[in-house]
């Protein structure tokens, strides 16, 4: 079995626990909204809607705490193609181990 190489980059796209990647890009974002000087704008933006309208920035706040909708569930037909996929990757190794276990204990 090959060790697994998967922190030491490569072109494997499963980068383990999180996205780092995107968290590199929210956080080169971040510092630059800083520093180019847009905070205090947003800020005093966000604080003239919710004097403008409190129920639909209450609305708005109960639904981004609710998370992601519709998105993040899958349906059967993607749940079957993602098994067949891992079927089809898999079935080489089993039948490798297959002719391995044969050959060496010849039944």
């Amino acid at each position: 079995m090959k060790p697994d190489n998967s922190s030491q980059g490569g072109n494997n796209r499963n980068q383990g626990e999180g996205d780092k990647v995107s968290a590199r890009h929210y956080n080169r974002h971040v510092r630059e909204f800083v520093a180019n000087g847009k905070v205090e704008d947003a800020a005093r933006e966000a604080k003239m809607y919710v004097e403008r309208d409190p129920a639909d920035a209450e609305r708005a706040e109960q639904r981004a705490r609710r998370g992601p909708k519709g998105g993040t569930r899958v349906s059967v037909d993607e749940l079957m193609a993602k098994g067949r996929s891992v079927v089809d990757r898999v079935r080489p190794m089993a039948l490798r181990l297959k002719q391995k276990l044969l050959s060496r204990f010849g039944r």
